[in-house]
């Protein structure tokens, strides 16, 4: 098959969604299929060269929202006329914006199958838009996921969470849970200690890790307190976060004002290859953020089978078998900081737990979600042979 996909997060932009394509197309690729991408020109493009043929990019203007996001400006001569000469079965957007609408446009134009992966609850992001009060931009996105998504023959989401609140939206759709592969680590990562030694933790420190962006939905400080109490009864506990954002500053300040700041160590943002190594040298993970629809981290984290302490709503706990190879807490900075004492504590039970993950994570490789994948594009496709062309809407 020839697969299109569209898509605003894309290298040199690395975030969930962006790692998800990247995953995904090079699994379709190791299967036999050809990928195209069509995505914006970031602002980090600046003398960056695609490591592949096939991807074609908009131009794009910045969002305001974080420096690496970029608004797309879905025109392009260009592009518009090397569609239809690649041959596409296929189109999957990973958005229901921007290049989701033109996703829309070409598979309606070309009489494709249209399939879309909803990776974020986008209404949990609302306070981003400063044009709007939350509440009328939370309707809006309601009603245009609905409007989107129920043009799409299939509509994907990375939890059972994520189709439980579209279907409340009243998205009527076909919607496949599709969580995302998590690959294993590669052989040969650097010792813990040089880990501990690269990030200027003494030998022995114990080291629990964030990895993620630093933003107010994340629900950092209750994280930075939980640290606290931990730091409490291990007095050679360390904090790792990985990751920026807009919330960078007011992060460090809090960790500032909840006295945490000297065994908090803030890595700023880290190319995926660099976080296998923190995955594999930390003792804990700790996952505050409740807005997740999947977690991509705790599946990484897992992968490298470092045991998880994941706040337990959201898409997130879904990764995570509560008292098996992890825990599920409140919202609650002690409960959180218990069942981490608990495993930096007791090395058998982490341990245990570490093995057990290891094992959890081997069921989700990419190579067994992509061979879902194409499963579904191949049914889709052989439908669409079948039936008369969508109208245009």
């Amino acid at each position: 098959m020839r697969v299109g996909i569209f898509s605003e997060s894309y290298p040199p932009i690395v975030n969930g969604v962006s790692t998800s394509v990247r995953t995904l197309m090079a699994e379709l690729e190791r299967a036999g299929h050809t990928v195209y991408v069509f995505t914006s020109r970031a602002a980090s493009d600046r003398g960056y060269t695609d490591d592949r043929p096939g991807v074609y990019r908009y131009p794009s203007v910045n969002s305001g929202v974080e420096p690496q996001y970029q608004l797309p400006i879905p025109f392009s001569s260009r592009i518009k006329s090397a569609i239809p000469t690649l041959g596409l079965d296929i189109i999957h957007s990973q958005s229901p914006f921007f290049l989701g609408l033109i996703a829309r446009h070409v598979a309606r134009k070309l009489h494709l199958p249209l399939v879309s992966t909803n990776h974020t609850f986008y209404t949990e992001y609302a306070h981003y838009n400063r044009l709007l009060p939350p509440p009328w931009t939370r309707a809006f996105l309601v009603r245009w996921m609905r409007w989107y998504y129920d043009g799409c023959d299939r509509v994907l989401v990375p939890s059972e969470l994520t189709r439980r609140s579209l279907l409340a939206h009243r998205v009527r759709a076909p919607i496949t849970v599709m969580p995302t592969g998590i690959p294993a680590p590669p052989p040969g990562l650097p010792s813990p200690d040089d880990v501990r030694r690269q990030w200027g933790i003494p030998p022995g420190g114990r080291v629990l890790l964030y990895v993620g962006r630093l933003a107010p939905e994340k629900n950092l400080e209750a994280m930075l307190k939980a640290f606290g109490l931990i730091r409490q009864a291990c007095p050679d506990a360390w904090l790792i976060l990985a990751g920026s954002g807009l919330g960078d500053a007011a992060t460090r300040q809090a960790a500032q004002r909840l006295g945490v700041w000297e065994r908090a160590v803030f890595t700023g943002f880290l190319q995926r290859a660099q976080l296998d190594p923190l995955y594999a040298a930390a003792d804990v993970f700790l996952f505050p953020s409740k807005t997740e629809t999947q977690g991509l981290a705790v599946g990484e984290a897992m992968a490298c089978g470092t045991p998880c302490v994941v706040i337990n709503a959201g898409g997130a706990p879904e990764s995570v078998r509560d008292g098996v190879d992890g825990f599920l807490v409140d919202d609650d900075p002690a409960q959180m900081a218990r069942q981490a004492i608990r495993l930096l504590e007791d090395p058998t039970l982490r341990q245990q737990m570490s093995q057990r993950a290891l094992l959890h994570a081997a069921e989700m490789t990419p190579q067994k979600v992509a061979g879902r994948v194409i499963a579904l594009y191949e049914e889709l496709v052989t439908a669409a042979a079948g039936r008369p062309p969508k109208v245009m809407a």
